[in-house]
Formats: C-alpha cells, structure tokens, sequence
C-alpha cells in the first residue's frame, strides 16, 4: 500500500522545481558566458578546424605507409613547407609584383568609372546623394575609415588563424586525451553515443574541409588561366583573390569578381563582359558540378541557412565568424540530426532490407 503523504509530495515538487531553477540558471550562466567570450569560442574552433585537418591527413599517411602516426605528422609538415616554400619561391615575385599593381591600377579604374558615371543623369544624382551623405557622417566615418576597419579585421581574422593553427598543432599530437577528457564529463551511460556524436562532426569537419581546400585550388587556377586567356596582365594575384575569398561561400564569389570588373573597366566594356562571364561560368561550374559532388559526401547546408549563419556570425564576431560559419552549420546539422532529431525525437533511419529472392 502507497504512503505517499501531501507532506511527501510537496517535497518532490519543491526537489523538482529546485532542479529545473538550477538547469535554468546554468543554461543562463552558460549563455552569459558563451557571450562574453565568443571570440574566444570561435578561435577554439578554428583550433578544432586545424587539428581535425591536420589529424585527418596524418592518420590516412600513417594507413597507407609503415611510419607512425607521429611521424606521419612529421611527413606532412615537411611537405607542407616545402610546398608552400616552394610555391613561395616560384610564384611570390611575381604576386607580389602584381599586388603592387593592382593596388595602382585600382584607383585610377574607381576614378575612372566615377567620370563615366557622372555623365549620366541618374547616377551623377546617385553620387551627389553619396556625397551629402559622408558629409553629413562624422569624421571618422569616411570612406577611407572604413576600408581602415576591414582591413584591420582582416588582419585581425589572419593573426587568429595564426594562433588557432598552432593550438590546432597541440590538440593534432595527442587527440584521443582530449576526446576522452570531453567523455569523461559525460553521464556513463551516454558516453558510446557522445563518442559517435564526436566522431560523426570530426569526419564532417575533415571532408568539408578538404572539399574546400579542393574547391579553391580549382577556382584559382580556372580563374588564372581564363584571365591569362583573356589577355589580362594581373591574372595571377587575382586568381589568387577568388581562389582565397572562394572559402566564403555566396559572399566570397561576389567580392572576388570586383577587382577584376574594375581592372576589366580599363581595357573596355567589351573586356568586362568577357570577365564576367568568365566568372560566370566559373561560379557555374561550381555550383552545379563541384557542390552536388561535395554534398554527396559530407552534410548539405541549406543556401538560405548558410547566408543566414553568416549574416549572424559575421555580425556577432566580424570576419572571423564569416569565415567559420558554414562549418559551424555543418557541425550544428550533424548535432541537430543526432542529438535532437534521432535521440530525442527518436526519428532513426531505418536500416534497408537486404534483397529479397
């Protein structure tokens, strides 16, 4: 016979009503925190980023060599320095050399487009309002103070790589500490699902990011050697360019093509209709052969759901979070899937049948 007594229940209400204040203060807490050091959370997984690249390529040379995984490690650093040594010493004159004149030929393009504009009736009327505009905007809001900006946080982003690159190198040595570190805080009984949860996001992360190494290798050279084609002289230093902002998904392709428009500029209309399409069909080729081909071998995110991380992350941590927020919605699809949709919704995937006789 039960014994229960109003006097017992109203314990458990209270014990309960305590532990769901106490989860509540701690998500808070942990909101709060996550906050206040979200930089700091994003460098952290810009660290993971590197790691999981770096172990990835070390554990395929460990399998397909009789070395070590740590001298396989040691393989693959000796061969990204003399690569990029390498790469350095044949290509970086000539990059450099083209830099210095795009950073020439620029200018005198943008000065170039504004007397052309200013010829026509509607766009003039658009100039003027610009002009009013940025004297009515305080001093420090000029132009030049905000290219000032981008390019501090550029460089800012390059410096944070730099760092997360390194603790990258540290979490590479030695992974399994960490994993089992991380396991370890987990309830027992969850501990093999948290193990499948963090090797499902590891292999995510490793083939999304090669995919986008490959993925800008092939934007590069496609876009050097149709420039070259096209009888551009800065072909090089602006393949480079829409190689490196291809890593940015939707928005890199857009800033990428805008030097190379203005620099088209001065050779014609005729040669800007030639870029473009160029770009085009470069954008093209990668939408439609590169992309499906990627997505059939790591998680598909969404267009719409891409652009919105990036809006938000790039709002919240500026380029930094630009730069990470497509694999941070690769990762939050693989915990979103497992987590919530297959362990607490218990919507599993069904195992397929064998063929039937």
């Amino acid at each position: 016979m039960s014994t229960t007594t109003p006097q017992n229940d109203a314990k458990k209400v209270a014990n309960r009503t305590i532990v769901q204040a106490a989860v509540l203060a701690f998500v808070v807490l942990l909101s709060i925190v996550a906050w206040l050091a979200f930089d700091f959370i994003l460098l952290l997984f810009a660290s993971i980023l590197f790691g999981v690249l770096i172990h990835g390529v070390s554990r395929w040379l460990c399998s397909k060599t009789a070395l070590s995984y740590k001298l396989s490690m040691g393989v693959f650093f000796v061969l990204l320095l003399l690569g990029l040594g390498g790469g350095g010493w044949l290509v970086a004159p000539s990059i450099a050399e083209q830099a210095d004149a795009l950073s020439d030929s620029l200018p005198e393009a943008v000065e170039r487009l504004r007397e052309r504009a200013e010829q026509l009736p509607w766009a003039n009327e658009l100039l003027q309002q610009r002009e009013r505009l940025e004297d009515s905007l305080p001093d420090g809001s000029s132009a030049f103070s905000v290219v000032t900006k981008v390019m501090g946080s550029i460089v800012g982003a390059l410096s944070s790589f730099a760092i997360a690159f390194a603790i990258g190198i540290c979490l590479a040595i030695n992974p399994q500490v960490y994993v089992r570190g991380l396991l370890k805080l987990m309830p027992l009984g969850y501990r093999p699902r948290a193990a499948e949860v963090l090797d499902e996001s590891g292999s995510t992360l490793r083939a999304w990011l090669l995919a986008k190494l490959l993925e800008m290798l092939l934007i590069g050279v496609l876009t050097t050697l149709g420039l070259w084609l096209l009888g551009i002289e800065l072909a090089l230093v602006l393949g480079l360019i829409a190689g490196l902002l291809s890593f940015i998904p939707n928005i890199g392709p857009v800033l990428a093509v805008i030097p190379a428009l203005l620099l088209a500029s001065l050779e014609g209309g005729r040669t800007v209709l030639y870029v473009a399409a160029l770009y085009l069909f470069i954008q093209t080729l990668e939408s439609y052969v590169f992309t499906p081909w990627m997505q059939q071998r790591i998680v598909s995110v969404p267009p719409a759901l891409t652009i919105a991380v990036q809006l938000l992350f790039g709002l919240l941590a500026g380029t930094l979070g630009l730069l990470l927020a497509t694999p941070l919605a690769a990762v939050g699809m693989v915990l979103v899937r497992m987590l919530y949709v297959e362990d607490l919704l218990g919507d599993r995937p069904q195992a397929t049948d064998g063929p039937s006789d």
